[in-house]
């Protein structure tokens, strides 16, 4: 045996010892990680035994994530305290994804919880419900009367913040009527779009919808121009009973395009603060 093969793994040797290719050490070589300790004219490439522990170092750190640039960095220049700080900065890196899972996990509770509400909900039905706060977001809608192309844009510019955040959100959309138009009979005098979220803090422009009593009607008009039935007969509903609106309408959307491709089968709630006229 040569003093060669005692003193040095070939190639497919050290490749052995961790079961990966020999293209994986190819690929760590090419990108100035990890380098075999001697290169012979023929192009055969041996790696010395001390490097066994280098490389072992190399693939643990790949399993937790770290980037090469920062393994090249700490293989070139070892020490504990460098390893402490690499460690402890991924934790921190681990706390940060755990949070976003937990609230993704939340969010997934929360709009299947919603979706089976739509399921069972009944349409043209009106009922008074006491609710909790919920938080939204809300932007400009004042291209409801115009083009289809410009509604688009401005949903599209209210849905971008959702699209661009790690936070998963189903776009579940509304629209806010204001007390005053509510009031005098303006029924698509719609100002605002919304989306509702799961924290207030997800978001810097976050508002609360009140916690109150609320009168309520789901409707199948998934349309604008049909909102305006709906929203007469909860108005007369809350006029016959001797209630007073105190609050914005708010007109989400339970079933849309998420849910089904057909627009018939949308399923609209319009939600109205109420209180009893002492």
């Amino acid at each position: 045996m040569s003093d060669k093969s005692k003193s040095y793994f070939t190639i497919g040797e050290f490749a052995q010892l961790f079961e990966i290719s020999k293209q994986t050490l190819f690929y760590y070589e090419k990108n100035n990680i990890f380098a075999p300790k001697l290169i012979e004219d023929n192009g055969y490439r041996y790696y010395s035994l001390d490097q066994y522990f280098v490389f072992e170092i190399i693939i643990t750190l790949r399993k937790l994530g770290v980037s090469l640039k920062e393994i090249s960095t700490y293989v070139t220049n070892r020490n504990i305290d460098s390893l402490q700080q690499l460690f402890a900065d991924k934790l921190l890196e681990y706390d940060v994804q755990l949070e976003l899972l937990q609230r993704n996990r939340n969010n997934l509770r929360v709009h299947l919880e919603r979706l089976q509400q739509a399921k069972e909900i009944r349409c043209n039905r009106i009922t008074l419900e006491n609710c909790e706060e919920e938080y939204f977001v809300a932007d400009d809608f004042s291209a409801l009367q115009g083009s289809m192309k410009e509604q688009v844009k401005l949903i599209a510019r209210h849905n971008l913040p959702f699209a661009k955040n790690e936070i998963f959100n189903e776009y579940h959309m509304g629209y806010i009527l204001p007390q005053e138009d509510l009031l005098a009979e303006n029924y698509l005098a719609i100002t605002r779009i919304f989306t509702r979220i799961s924290y207030p803090g997800e978001y810097a422009k976050a508002l609360i919808k009140p916690k109150g009593l609320y009168a309520k009607i789901a409707t199948p008009d998934g349309y604008h121009a049909n909102y305006k039935s709906a929203i007469k007969k909860l108005f007369d509903f809350i006029k016959l009973n001797e209630l007073e609106i105190i609050g914005d309408a708010y007109i989400c959307q339970l079933r849309n395009y998420w849910a089904t491709a057909n627009p018939d089968e949308y399923v609209t709630q319009i939600a109205i603060q109420v209180d009893y006229n002492n």
